[in-house]
């Protein structure tokens, strides 16, 4: 008996990878209908055979790197039934808010056997990427410059959409245009690898959720621990700058120390 993949079967990668790493990516709460083909050794479809299926998550992927007995995974309903004549059991698939690499374990069997195979997916956003120019940026927010979220180093923190990252690119310009002698900014949280999920309190929920989906970027002003005096920017001068590039005016705010620019209305996403 074999079970017959409707889509091209994947070999995990290391944990923690990026984002262009994974396919196929479900966007964060959606739903997906999938089917799988349950077939003997002469690749005839067996018309009736018992299918379970159980959805799972791989740990520290995305930079979640902790975990509890809550930690929110896919769903899939029904979880198990019998094929229909061509041997095809179809169910539906339940994303989560969680950005992370997933799988599903299926199982098909009748009175001659069964065989358990394993499909592989992520969970998460494929049009966010790298936004770093450390001619201009100084990166902060990591566990690497003294600060961290329980996601890992500044490798983590800085992916957004390209709108966003030519947003955050064009406004530093603009800043450095009215505030001579200034040449880098220290950039910390923009979204995770995959997006989803930013859960500062590693609690696998917000604060923090403007961060999700990777439209949002924060530059420190004063009072940051983690970035040098001289590169502190003055907070309203550089939101005024987002602004001016296309940054949602009632979204981008003072945060304590730091900017926030957001270029999406952060009610709009999925909660």
């Amino acid at each position: 008996m074999k079970i017959l993949y409707p889509f091209i079967l994947l070999t995990l990668l290391a944990s923690n990878c990026f984002a262009q790493s994974y396919s196929p990516m479900y966007t964060p709460s959606s739903s997906h209908n999938l089917s799988f083909q349950c077939i003997d050794i002469y690749d005839r479809p067996i018309p009736g055979a018992h299918f379970t299926v159980t959805p799972g998550v791989y740990h520290q992927t995305n930079a979640h790197l902790h975990d509890s007995s809550s930690h929110p995974f896919s769903s899939a309903s029904p979880g198990s039934g019998y094929a229909d004549s061509n041997g095809v059991f179809s169910f539906t698939l339940v994303d989560t808010l969680i950005g992370q690499a997933e799988f599903i374990s299926i199982t098909c069997s009748n009175q001659a056997g069964q065989v358990t195979g394993q499909f592989n997916y992520a969970v998460g956003y494929n049009d966010v990427y790298y936004n770093d120019h450390p001619d201009i940026w100084i990166k902060i927010g990591g566990d690497d410059t003294g600060g961290g979220t329980g996601h890992g180093t500044t490798a983590y923190n800085r992916y957004m959409t390209s709108s966003a990252a030519y947003g955050l690119y064009n406004a530093t310009y603009t800043y450095f245009g009215t505030h001579p002698g200034v040449s880098q900014l220290c950039t910390n949280d923009m979204t995770l690898p995959f997006g989803g999920k930013f859960d500062i309190s590693d609690t696998w929920a917000s604060p923090h959720i403007s961060h999700d989906r990777g439209t949002a970027g924060d530059v420190a002003g004063p009072g940051s621990s983690q970035c040098p005096a001289s590169n502190q920017v003055v907070i309203s001068d550089f939101i005024a700058a987002c602004v001016a590039n296309g940054a949602n005016a009632t979204h981008s705010i003072p945060e304590g120390n730091h900017a926030h620019c957001n270029w999406a209305d952060p009610s709009t996403y999925p909660h």
